[in-house]
């Protein structure tokens, strides 16, 4: 758990906001940190499940988050979380909606959880944690923003050289699968581009 906390405190670190009179709300942030669970590659974690308004940590491996599509057979990728990210389960908090979402560990994962009563806890002392939970969310939906401008892109191939560029941490470890559900182009489609431009593997 030292390491996972040491993680947690880089994160905050990290958040534009940031300054050292954050330091006793995010020790208080760390100090709170709940379950900490293990899964393997491929499990649906129902943790995240509805009603869930908690917060979490993704201390290592990746998430794939999925949403059911009526129109297709199979689920369909919504997002991929790197390690050492926060992320909530946005139908819960922020729509006050039965989740449409759900998560799948793309790898083999170790998460914590912050609940929402350890978030009211730490509030009536730290009011600053609001800051934190401000930017923390800020930068989940930069990211999200980030990538949807990608998929405007035309060309598959610029797709593909965008997360080699902007997201290396994911496109190392993406299957071509995933790249193409990522991306948004069929499996065929990102075939092409790579033949075309020469490459076969990427």
């Amino acid at each position: 758990m030292q390491k996972v906390k040491q993680a947690l405190r880089a994160y905050f670190e990290s958040l534009p906001v940031y300054s050292p009179a954050l330091d006793e709300t995010i020790q208080a942030v760390v100090s709170h940190l709940e379950d900490h669970y293990h899964f393997k590659k491929g499990s649906i974690i129902s943790e995240l499940g509805p009603d869930n308004n908690d917060f979490w940590f993704l201390h290592e491996g990746l998430l794939k988050e999925m949403y059911k599509n009526t129109y297709q057979n199979n689920d369909t990728l919504f997002n991929i979380i790197p390690s050492n990210a926060i992320f909530v389960n946005e139908d819960t908090l922020f729509l006050g909606n039965h989740p449409q979402h759900y998560f799948v560990a793309y790898t083999d994962v170790q998460i914590v959880r912050f609940s929402q009563e350890s978030f009211s806890e730490v509030f009536e002392k730290y009011p600053l944690i609001q800051l934190l939970y401000v930017s923390g969310t800020a930068e989940i939906q930069k990211n999200r923003r980030a990538r949807l401008t990608m998929l405007r892109m035309s060309k598959t191939i610029d797709r593909v050289n965008w997360v080699r560029a902007q997201r290396p941490d994911l496109y190392k470890n993406m299957d071509r699968i995933t790249l193409a559900q990522y991306i948004g182009v069929s499996r065929a489609s990102l075939y092409r581009a790579f033949e075309k431009n020469g490459k076969y593997q990427f």
